[in-house]
């Protein structure tokens, strides 16, 4: 992404993006797919621990782990195509305001009657994930960005 940002190639920029994304989307989708075979036979809770309250803990919360990967694998994607077009102050700001969704989320449901650490944890997790993933998303899109995914490449230029 860098490299054809620096040649002003935006073509090449919007063909490393969506195959970067794609590669992530299909390896989180593979990953998850693996996640939901190791809980399901029982191999993977064997394989970390025999302690039955550990495994209890685990299958709680395996639900969360099987969906969530190929987003967890889209936004470290997006991560890299947005550091390869140098937003860092954009990400910052955008890190801050998804870990305070995250911390909102987290203490809404500690407060709630129905708490489970744990459980609440990983949620705020994914919390964290599925806002960073939009405000990825939102810049990489976006007609003023420096990627602008959904313009025709042909027609863009860099402006920095």
């Amino acid at each position: 992404v860098a490299d054809g940002i620096g040649r002003n190639n935006m073509v090449e920029v919007h063909d490393v993006s969506k195959t970067v994304l794609i590669y992530s989307a299909v390896l989180g989708s593979l990953l998850s797919c693996l996640l939901f075979l190791g809980f399901s036979t029982g191999f993977l809770l064997e394989f970390f621990t025999s302690d039955g309250g550990t495994q209890a803990a685990l299958l709680e919360i395996s639900a969360l782990l099987v969906l969530s990967q190929p987003l967890n694998s889209l936004v470290f994607a997006a991560d890299g195509v947005l550091q390869g077009a140098a937003e860092f102050p954009y990400q910052a700001k955008s890190m801050a305001l998804s870990a305070f969704v995250a911390a909102t989320c987290f203490l809404v449901l500690q407060a709630s009657d129905v708490s489970n650490e744990l459980f609440d944890v990983w949620l705020a997790l994914i919390c964290l994930q599925f806002m960073r993933g939009v405000t990825s998303a939102y810049k990489i899109v976006d007609d003023q960005g420096p990627i602008a995914l959904m313009k025709d490449p042909s027609t863009q230029n860099v402006q920095y």
